[in-house]
């Protein structure tokens, strides 16, 4: 024990030297080279915050501020920041002393059944304790930090989710408005169909035309019905899904009547080595990753020796009145030094374990990195092909409207049979849903690359 007590100068000064901050995450990690420019085109200019009014739809922006206050999961997020808040607190708070105030006032009865004496006696004590834990390696402060990095992960978070919100609002609203212009469309077709099919049904009348060509139409306007009941459903589901991100009730009867825009303008993309501090979810990974290193180093500190102060004071009267005269007072202090010396290797394990969820904490940011770099690749490259498509389905759209237009014509002059009007009817029908599709593709990708690139959508 002599020995043992002998050597404690040195042994503190080794810990002291051994608990200096040193931060255990991979250099590979730290100093990650990053590409300076994206490989498909892009306009450089700064990512610009508001989105949202960029899209200029007043409706929307009403829909999403409403979806910020009632959405349930939204609300979930919130709740983790204000409990990580006051994990801070808590942390915190035991880097200080702990000081707490006893009193026990009590008595006593005591009856001799030998003399038939009763006797009464009462007591009252006050006491005052103090403990304290002196923070020597820096542990209870990487708690704190620790804490304090958690917090801001639950900020990031939260900041990620509400821009996520906004973007889930304005897909849904715009799936919305995308499923009404098609159903609009096919009704406008079924209307062109019969006004068809009563042309074709007053010239068989007149022996014009045979009964064969009265059933293709009929059955070409009987499958424009199907289509539109199953447009009419697909419209309501749209409804329902945003419904559910507004925390309404999911009937399906929201009175939604937004238009698809078409936006000829870019989107600037910044650089890529940008995308770290603008993304909320990227940060929200390197802070996870920053609280897995500092939890390494608190169980690196578990395992060196505890020093706790401890101080109290208390006085002790038999009447309430004298109990603060100072006649019984009594203090103490005591400190304590506590080292671990065998536990099976649970202080070690426990270390070990902190540092395997660090390297799981370091691919997970790592992994998150280069999916946000895809996201942002793939919708720049997306753009670029919803572009082109959209320009020749536009000419193809008018090709196919005149072809079925001559078609028809040709048909009532006898010229083609009406089989030739059913494959025209086909082709312009597809291609005419396929314009309002690509619309809708294109507006969805850019609230993609806005989301992608981490503006904020306020």
């Amino acid at each position: 024990m002599k020995s043992f007590v002998s050597q404690l100068p040195a042994l503190a000064a080794t810990l002291v030297l051994a608990g200096c901050a040193v931060s255990a995450i991979s250099p590979e990690v730290r100093e990650r080279d990053l590409p300076d420019s994206w490989s498909e085109a892009a306009e450089y200019g700064a990512v610009s915050d508001g989105w949202l009014a960029e899209l200029g739809d007043t409706a929307l922006s009403g829909l999403v501020d409403a979806a910020m206050e009632r959405n349930y999961r939204l609300a979930q997020l919130a709740a983790d920041v204000e409990a990580a808040q006051q994990g801070v607190i808590i942390s915190g708070a035991a880097r200080l002393p702990d000081l707490s105030l006893a009193f026990s006032p009590s008595r006593r009865r005591v009856i001799s059944n030998q003399f038939g004496i009763t006797r009464t006696s009462s007591n009252f004590e006050i006491g005052v304790d103090l403990a304290w834990e002196i923070d020597a390696w820096g542990k209870l402060r990487d708690v704190e930090k620790q804490a304090g990095l958690k917090l801001m992960a639950a900020q990031a978070r939260y900041a990620d989710s509400r821009n996520r919100l906004a973007a889930g609002v304005a897909r849904a609203w715009f799936n919305v408005a995308g499923a009404g212009e098609l159903l609009a469309l096919f009704r406008e077709r079924l209307a062109n169909l019969e006004e068809d099919l009563d042309i074709i049904d007053s010239a068989y009348n007149q022996g014009l035309t045979g009964a064969l060509d009265v059933y293709l139409a009929r059955t070409s306007a009987d499958q424009e019905r199907v289509r539109i009941a199953s447009q009419e459903q697909a419209l309501a589901e749209n409804r329902v899904a945003l419904q559910v991100l507004l925390g309404n009730y999911p009937d399906g009867k929201l009175d939604a009547a937004g238009t698809l825009p078409l936006f000829e303008t870019p989107i600037p993309a910044g650089l890529p080595s940008e995308l770290v501090s603008r993304r909320p979810d990227l940060q929200q990974a390197w802070m996870n990753l920053l609280a897995a290193d500092a939890a390494v180093a608190i169980a690196h500190k578990q395992r060196f020796p505890r020093i706790t102060m401890v101080a109290s004071g208390n006085d002790v009267s038999k009447e309430l009145d004298s109990l603060l005269d100072g006649s019984a007072l009594a203090w103490s202090v005591l400190g304590n030094l506590t080292q671990p010396l065998f536990n099976r290797g649970r202080l070690k394990a426990q270390e070990q374990q902190a540092r395997a969820r660090l390297v799981q904490a370091e691919n997970q940011y790592l992994e998150l990195l280069y999916q946000a770099f895809s996201e942002v690749e793939n919708a720049l490259s997306r753009n670029g092909s919803l572009q082109t498509r959209y320009r020749v389905t536009l000419d193809a759209e008018k090709n196919a409207v005149a072809g079925l237009t001559l078609a028809f014509e040709q048909y009532q002059r006898g010229l083609v049979p009406y089989t030739t009007v059913l494959e025209a009817q086909r082709r312009a029908f597809d291609i005419q849903s396929a314009v309002i599709d690509l619309r809708n593709q294109l507006i969805q990708n850019r609230i993609t690359l806005y989301l992608a690139l981490g503006g904020d959508f306020g």
